[in-house]
């Protein structure tokens, strides 16, 4: 019979535009010449054919979407994906803290002292921490051997961690291809396993692979990663990129099981058990516990696996360190790097890497060691990697809104509340980022969209940087902002002190008056002390400000103590531009505790004046 028709698009992948297709394509037959499709039972069968094309359509999309790792959705594709381009993503990390511990009048019942091999705090010894009305378990992460000093025995920089210590065994067969080991538990920290081999009555530990560069056949060595069901499976070489298991070795796993909840910014922690037997003990935090976080998100793991692929397994361009960092330390929030020509001071053949942990503005000196021993076996020998501090620059915000009070019901208390919220929010969603900038007109808009009431705002803003002071030695120190200082003319506001103010601080020789820093408004940095509200200069040349350049630098001196608690002097001072840009190691942050909020009423938009008779405005000046 002959065909009218037998054209049908194909690309219409909509549900009604494949049923309208069917429909036009059955029309097109003689068999079907004037037929009521809308009307008939045969709309049913087109429908359920129109239903089942859809659907074929739909899932053969999704697939196509899952084979490329910028559309993919479901993890357990991004991860493979990931893997194509030799990027492993992160699993859960486990909260670390460094504490120093004291044993207490340690004597034997025959009154003899134990050696310090007897009194060893073996790893999986337990401490516990109250933090946000919780109690948390945390487990020493490896053997220390004491010193004495008389009756106590001291333990210095001692890492515990979060969570509890768990073992699998397994047994190698080399009748299986390619065989993989899965670890019985889900939640497991990748870069804390312990893996031991034992092969003929002899144990061997085998260490973690992060890269094939130094890797030979006898090299013990093992891989791991996340598998389809995002537990953690681990393998080992093929007698050529590491060295190969014998039929019956066994494998021991020793790993921690991290906590769903992390205890992240915990700092005082108790001995939840004995050390041979005794249990007068005294904690002393060194560092509060940090590092907790989840396995790697998707979009992360989209966003690093194609930086990591552009390094090649070595360290050449600043984006190449950058990568590897974020590699190496993935519970990162912000990672910055420059050359040291970049520097100030300039140090050349140095790589400057600043880093800032998640839930805690710096890394342990242990940490940084660790990623510097990483970043070393991949840079060149001619360049070396040096690990810094997070700089925090503080962002003081002082805000005025005028408000129309008959369009809210709130109180004004109300109203400073809400902008106060808003503020934070803004600093939470722009800030804390080395790469961030602070735009103040940003700022304003969101004070003034916080509330329908609120007609307009002022805020005026100014920096703070602390300096870690190193007590009772004779040294100078630089502090720099980054961002041109105010400094409209020549020993502008000298008799008030410039634009810097500090805080307090004892120096050799004076034990009475607390001194501080301020300027002249010419670019000397002056030492004072209060006589009353009088100041009386001990130093008109204790440093200089160079406003262009953001930088103080105080000529050599000695701090015997400072009224920080922590050995520190703050630095406030005016910037030039309401915009604040964060360079090199600097973090940009708005200091939360420090926001100064006060609302007024509009009194022309309220009723309360007439032609602005006595309306004020206020000033965007900080001075």
């Amino acid at each position: 019979m002959a065909v009218k028709s037998s054209n049908l698009q194909i690309t219409d992948l909509d549900f009604d535009n494949i049923a309208d297709n069917l429909k036009n394509y059955l029309k097109g037959q003689e068999q079907f010449k004037d037929y009521n499709f809308e009307g008939s039972s045969m709309s049913v069968l087109v429908d359920l054919l129109a239903y089942a094309s859809h659907i074929g359509a739909v899932n053969t999309n999704i697939a196509a979407s899952e084979l490329f790792l910028d559309s993919a959705q479901i993890r357990k594709n991004v991860v493979s994906r990931a893997k194509d381009l030799g990027f492993v993503p992160a699993s859960e990390s486990c909260s670390s803290a460094f504490i120093d511990l004291e044993m207490k009048n340690v004597r034997n019942a025959d009154g003899t002292q134990p050696t310090t091999t007897d009194m060893q705090l073996m790893r999986g010894t337990n401490f516990v921490t109250v933090f946000d009305g919780s109690s948390y378990n945390f487990v020493v992460t490896s053997t220390k051997r004491p010193t004495t000093n008389n009756l106590s025995y001291n333990y210095n920089n001692v890492e515990i961690v979060q969570g509890t210590y768990a073992q699998d065994s397994f047994i190698f067969d080399n009748q299986l291809a390619n065989p993989k080991f899965v670890l019985s538990n889900e939640r497991v920290d990748k870069s804390r396993m312990i893996v031991s081999v034992t092969s003929n009555g002899v144990a061997e530990t085998y260490t973690l692979s992060t890269g094939i560069s130094n890797i030979t056949t006898e090299s013990k060595v093992y891989y791991a990663q996340e598998n389809e069901e995002g537990y953690v499976e681990i393998y080992f070489g093929d007698g050529t990129l590491g060295k190969a298991l014998s039929d019956g070795d066994i494998i021991d796993v020793t790993y921690i099981i991290v906590d769903e909840v992390h205890a992240n910014g915990a700092s005082q922690f108790v001995l939840s058990g004995t050390v041979n037997g005794f249990s007068n003990s005294h904690v002393t935090n060194v560092t509060k516990a940090s590092g907790g976080a989840e396995k790697e998100s998707i979009e992360s793991i989209k966003f690093k696996a194609t930086k990591f692929y552009t390094s090649q397994n070595r360290l050449v361009t600043l984006n190449d360190y950058k990568a590897k960092v974020q590699e190496y330390y993935p519970n990162a929030d912000a990672v910055a790097v420059w050359g040291g020509e970049d520097n100030d001071p300039p140090e050349y053949g140095k790589v400057f890497v600043a880093l800032k942990p998640q839930n805690s503005d710096y890394l342990s000196d242990t940490e940084k060691e660790l990623v510097k021993s990483k970043l070393n076996a991949l840079n060149m020998l001619t360049v070396r990697p040096q690990i810094v501090d997070a700089e925090i620059v503080k962002i003081l915000v002082t805000c005025v809104f005028k408000y129309n009070e008959n369009a809210t019901d709130l109180s004004i208390g109300e109203l400073e509340a809400i902008v106060n919220t808003a503020i934070q929010k803004f600093d939470t969603d722009n800030l804390n980022n080395f790469d961030a900038i602070f735009r103040h007109s940003n700022l304003l808009k969101a004070v003034d969209d916080s509330n329908t009431s609120i007609l307009s705002n002022t805020c005026n803003i100014r920096l703070r940087k602390r300096k870690d002071i190193l007590v009772s030695e004779t040294k100078g120190y630089s502090v720099t902002f980054g961002n041109a200082l105010y400094n409209p003319h020549g020993g502008h506001n000298s008799m008030s002190g410039g634009i810097t103010t500090t805080t307090g601080f004892y120096v050799s020789g004076d034990s009475v008056n607390v001194n501080y820093f301020d300027d002249d408004g010419n670019g000397n940095l002056r030492r004072y002390y209060l006589s009353g509200s009088t100041r009386i200069y001990q130093d008109s040349a204790a440093g200089t400000v160079d406003y262009a350049l953001g930088k103080i630098t105080i000529n050599a001196i000695q701090i015997t103590s400072t009224v920080n608690t922590d050995s520190s002097i703050d630095f406030t001072v005016v910037p030039s531009g309401n915009d604040v840009v964060a360079t090199r190691g600097n973090l940009v942050d708005i200091s939360t505790d420090d926001i100064k909020v006060s609302g007024e009423v509009d009194t022309i938009a309220s009723g309360e004046s007439s032609a602005g008779v006595g309306y004020t405005s206020t000033s965007t000046s900080n001075y």
